[in-house]
């Protein structure tokens, strides 16, 4: 892909000295403040001698590392590549970089392709002498038959006083319960989060903080760090994953969670929201592709402007693609007195705990209703991910 410029940074404008008669009214204008740049992805390379790395194919120089908002003494020392990483930067010098995995703990139940950290089990073959260690997991959201799992990129064995000691985990926010304080992440792990509340350290992307922004955040990605006690993760702290692609230039590879029926708007990593327009750019294979290329699980590089995509690059390896596809009906829909199916135009739809309804529909009241349906096919079921009516 042709990288757009991530960023340049405004001097001032010179104006020539000369003799004679000059016109001073033209004088300097300060420099225009920009936005930081975002660029988020694995590290490719990692360069010591030159302070470097190279994320999503271009290389920077690093000025600091951090992680969890605080800096590393050890800064280029403990990056390591298919890190995944954030950085933050107006120039392609002197970088922040923000190490960001989507697990910290301590690995078990390591089998010939499994292995265990902080109550998920991920297929990703490690080393079993990791057993007992602490470790640090990099990996990218991607749609299976249980909801949103996880497509693990990288496995690397830390030190624990390095990352401040403590239990790290990402995931969809499944099961609420106000009453126990708990909450699921994926399909697994069981989170209690008092202490967070009790300490205050409940957040999310807007104003709302505290127990609000837990019962609005449904299915939506969060960040708990803690620690594991008795194989319940007891959370000090909880955050709702915000969008942080909004409002700036942005560059970041991941996999499509989410894309509308048109094309026209996708979810990348289960956060990031982008919208395609007829001049954005979709290249697969050294060719420009029309958006029809787009579907959940497809693994991309985008670059885009306040949310717009500006350049898409679509991955021809399809290691990185998932086999799963989507569907979309419209018709009435019939109730056939199996519990969470129905039909529609005599196609069989499945429903499960990720399917949306709006609205006002629900699974007791579908039944003869014109509507329109989007999903996944997964296992060669079609499984429903956002039901509503359909105009006449």
């Amino acid at each position: 892909m042709k990288k757009i410029t991530l960023a340049t940074l405004i001097g001032l404008v010179l104006t020539g000295c000369g003799g004679g008669g000059g016109d001073d009214s033209t004088a300097p204008q300060p420099p225009i403040e920009t936005k930081p740049q975002l660029v988020m992805g694995t590290i490719d390379r990692i360069d010591p001698v030159n302070n470097e790395i190279t994320v999503n194919g271009i290389p920077y120089q690093v000025n600091d590392v951090e992680y969890a908002n605080k800096p590393l003494a050890d800064g280029i020392a403990l990056l390591q590549p298919q890190m995944m990483v954030e950085l933050t930067a107006l120039t392609k010098s002197n970088v922040t970089v923000s190490i960001e995995p989507t697990m910290v703990g301590i690995a078990s139940d390591i089998t010939a392709n499994t292995f265990v950290v902080n109550g998920v089990t991920l297929n990703y073959k490690v080393n079993p002498e990791l057993v007992g260690e602490w470790v640090m997991v990099s990996s990218l959201p991607v749609v299976t038959e249980l909801g949103l799992g996880y497509k693990v990129l990288s496995v690397i064995k830390i030190e624990k006083d390095d990352f401040g000691n403590r239990y790290e985990l990402e995931g969809r926010l499944t099961n609420f319960n106000l009453e126990s304080s708990t909450f699921k992440i994926g399909a697994s792990t069981l989170v209690n989060f008092t202490k967070a509340a009790n300490f205050g350290e409940i957040e999310c992307g807007d104003d709302r903080k505290g127990i609000q922004c837990l019962i609005d955040a449904d299915k939506q990605w969060v960040e708990v760090s803690g620690e594991m006690l008795d194989g319940v993760f007891m959370a000090d702290e909880v955050e709702i994953d915000s969008d942080d692609a909004e409002g700036q230039e942005v560059e970041i590879e991941g996999i499509i969670t989410d894309i509308n029926s048109d094309k026209t708007k996708f979810t990348l990593n289960a956060r990031n929201q982008f919208t395609v327009n007829h001049q954005t750019k979709i290249e697969y294979n050294d060719q420009y592709v029309d958006k029809s290329r787009l579907a959940i699980g497809s693994f991309i590089e985008v670059e885009a402007l306040n949310g717009v995509a500006q350049e898409i690059e679509l991955d021809s390896d399809d290691s990185n693609v998932s086999d799963l596809r989507e569907f979309e009906y419209k018709g009435i829909a019939s109730s056939i007195g199996d519990k969470g199916t129905f039909t529609v135009n005599g196609n069989l739809i499945h429903i499960d705990t990720h399917t949306e309804f709006d609205d006002g529909l629900n699974e007791y009241n579908i039944d003869n209703q014109l509507v329109e349906v989007e999903g996944v096919i997964i296992n060669g079921n079609n499984v429903a991910r956002e039901i509503e009516r359909e105009d006449d």
